[in-house]
């Protein structure tokens, strides 16, 4: 049981492969995906026989089985958000990704009673199976969410990588044969995820972190954290006391690096269990409010003005603070905050990409929003951006004024 992974398994294996796949699973389907659900209804029953037989073997295969066709299925309920690619803003701070993956949407309520049925059913058997695997490798399985949480200024460079995790699987490397969970969070499809990796300098090393980044199992990421002492497999068991934490910033040239180091230390971030009671969701009490400004951002940013209403359901996607997009007319934009206490807000044409911002981490509220501010927390605006340089100025003439 320890050297299984995913990789040397095929998912589906021939004796579950099905003509045409499980097809679309959404609303407008019900009637012609009918004989699809009914195979459904089968490997189901085929799950529930393995898992009687106690064999651990298998259990992980249904795990993955299962875990394969919400994601090659359920994603198709991405479109119920509304959310539009962006296509419009030559500011935005980051480039928009474009990986397609699971988000955990619910099928709409009053429709397809037999297909939500199934979709219940088959998240009580994922729930079952991922506490087990998080059991088997932590002995706690009840964090199956985690908190990414700064104070520093990695949540104003780096601000999709922290916010609400949910467990994506686990990360396991040949040379090193120990089992690390693995985190995910739709909102900016983002990874949390261990790296053990063997290098030849003058002397042979190894080297681990854990990363965040938008690509699992690939060092490559925007936060990258050394723990003190690697034998602790779960991210939220780190002992932050000589933990080594740093975030991307720009290259720097130094005498020893003409080219530079990008990495900047902030060691105020840090990796909880998540706890309700703790990092609760909340709200800025707006439904509705209009951007204006008279100043600069008029004029570099004039989609980013209009008026906004407060979305729905954003926990799903790893939001503990609200969300809104622009309903008046022109492209599309969002003012979100991807941090667990609102402390940085962010404007753009996505909720990846940025061209304002609010930096609120000197506010000793516990939770902020974006409605007030004080005189040094003014917005500021990307006025230039060239490589990985950009130049931030502030409008003191932007104003947020709440329609309800």
């Amino acid at each position: 049981p320890t050297q299984l992974s995913f990789s040397n398994l095929s998912f589906p294996p021939p004796q579950y492969r099905w003509p045409g796949g499980l097809g679309q699973w959404t609303a407008a389907g019900c009637g012609k995906e009918r004989k699809k659900v009914e195979l459904f209804r089968t490997f189901c029953f085929v799950l529930v026989q393995i898992l009687e037989q106690d064999q651990f073997m298998m259990a992980a295969f249904a795990y993955g089985l299962v875990f394969w066709i919400l994601l090659s299925e359920v994603k198709s309920w991405n479109d119920l958000t509304g959310v539009v690619p962006d296509e419009f803003s030559e500011f935005d701070g980051e480039d928009n990704l474009e990986q397609s993956v699971w988000a955990p949407y619910p099928p709409l309520e009053g429709q397809c009673p037999d297909l939500n049925r199934k979709y219940k059913d088959a998240m009580v058997v994922l729930k079952n199976l991922e506490d087990g695997m998080l059991g088997d490798m932590c002995e706690d399985p009840s964090c199956t969410k985690i908190i990414v949480t700064s104070n520093g200024l990695s949540a104003v460079k780096q601000p999709t990588r922290f916010g609400l995790f949910f467990l994506h699987g686990w990360n396991q490397h040949d040379s090193q044969g120990v089992k690390y969970p693995s985190y995910f969070r739709p909102a900016a499809e983002q990874y949390v995820f261990y790296m053990h990796e063997l290098g030849a300098w003058d002397y042979w090393h190894s080297y681990d972190r854990w990363i965040i980044g938008p690509t699992h199992n690939k060092a490559m990421g925007g936060i990258m954290i050394k723990p003190y002492d690697p034998e602790k497999v779960c991210p939220w068991q780190i002992k932050w006391f000589r933990t080594h934490r740093w975030y991307h910033d720009v290259n720097i040239p130094n005498l020893w690096n003409p080219i530079g180091n990008p990495w900047k230390i902030d060691d105020t971030i840090f990796i909880e269990c998540y706890k309700e009671e703790r990092w609760p969701e909340f709200d800025c009490e707006c439904t509705n409010f209009n951007v204006t400004s008279e100043g600069r951002v008029k004029e570099y940013h004039p989609d980013r003005l209009g008026e906004y209403t407060k979305l729905t359901d954003m926990y799903k996607e790893g939001y503990l603070a609200p969300v809104y997009a622009k309903v008046s007319p022109g492209p599309p934009s969002y003012l979100y905050s991807h941090h667990p206490k609102g402390k940085v807000w962010l404007v753009g044409s996505t909720t990846s990409t940025w061209s304002l911002r609010l930096n609120k981490l000197s506010s000793s509220a516990d939770n902020d929003c974006p409605f007030d501010w004080k005189v040094e927390e003014e917005w500021e605006y990307l006025q230039s951006k060239k490589g990985e340089k950009e130049v931030w100025l502030r409008d003191t003439d932007l104003d947020i004024e709440c329609l309800d």
